[in-house]
């Protein structure tokens, strides 16, 4: 029997018009990337089969999930009942959350999920991520916080160099990358950080840890900590599993007036995201592979 696991996904920015158009909102993106994934695993794993379920949630609006609705035990109660609770990226810092009053709310709300809902797996990416950092791995002393990254941004594929804690919790999905080395599709400018952590530029070995249980997933040279696992309750990712070269060309073109980008810094960005639409450059898909299997339990 195929088990629905039941994710709600929490819109906090609308993509870019073109986008939009072609692929919807960005709870539609991470539908699409996660049920490709729940069918790669229920191949790779068969007799456990998983479907993934989404329902989105516009929170610029103040539309959030019925606690009622949340898994309370370890079996699920329904199969409306939701299991996971996703934030989607964004364009505002994290940093800006006490001149935030939507931002804010969601902090809390994070805050009481993870606390009283500890069946419900929490997911981010880009803001979101970022988010999880603040409301949930900062023990409100600013150890780990979010800044604007004074070295640049990343946009486009990079690679990172994945921990090896964190490649062991997910064989299936990622013991198979070249050196451990994750690549995928990037658009950020700020970076969550750890207080005392090397700020410029770091060695290839370079390793920042964040306080158990929590993981610190991977680094990049200027971003340090390129996600956060906390087993069985929480997972994190700085990169756009999913978003392919397609999505993120209509990103830059988007943000390149915004951000006042020269055509030359453009068509530099453009390059490192790459051009073929008809398959994928990167290794979103072992990424997404491991958000299926840390939904699925496995």
């Amino acid at each position: 029997m195929t088990r629905t696991i039941h994710i709600a996904v929490l819109d906090v920015d609308i993509p870019p018009r073109t986008l939009y158009e072609t692929r919807g909102l960005c709870s539609a993106h991470f539908r699409n990337a996660l049920q490709h994934a729940a069918t790669r695993l229920n191949a790779l794993s068969p007799g456990s089969e998983i479907s993934i379920a989404v329902t989105p949630y516009d929170i610029r609006g103040g539309h959030y999930p019925d606690f009622r609705h949340l898994r309370q035990t370890q079996t699920p109660l329904s199969e409306h009942s939701i299991e996971a609770i996703l934030i989607t990226g964004g364009a505002p810092g994290v940093y800006e959350i006490d001149e935030t009053p939507w931002m804010r709310t969601l902090a809390k709300f994070l805050q009481t999920v993870f606390r009283e809902y500890p069946a419900v797996r929490i997911m981010g990416t880009c803001f979101g991520h970022q988010l999880i950092g603040h409301a949930l791995v900062d023990s409100g002393a600013g150890d780990v916080y979010v800044e604007k990254c004074p070295l640049g941004r990343e946009v486009g594929i990079h690679s990172v160099q994945l921990n090896r804690e964190f490649v062991e919790a997910f064989p299936l999905a990622l013991g198979g990358l070249p050196d451990g080395r994750l690549r995928i599709q990037m658009f950020h400018g700020d970076r969550v950080m750890v207080k005392g952590a090397n700020e410029g530029v770091l060695p290839e070995t370079a390793a920042v840890s964040l306080p158990a249980p929590w993981v610190n997933i991977g680094s990049t040279p200027i971003c340090p900590i390129q996600g956060m696992y906390y087993p069985g309750r929480v997972l994190s990712v700085q990169g756009h599993y999913e978003l392919d070269a397609f999505g993120m060309q209509k990103m830059c073109l988007e943000f390149a007036p915004l951000l006042g980008w020269t055509d030359s810094k453009l068509g530099l960005f453009l390059e490192q995201v790459g051009f073929d639409y008809d398959g994928r450059q990167d290794d979103s898909g072992a990424f997404a592979l491991a958000v299926a299997c840390f939904l699925a339990g496995e």
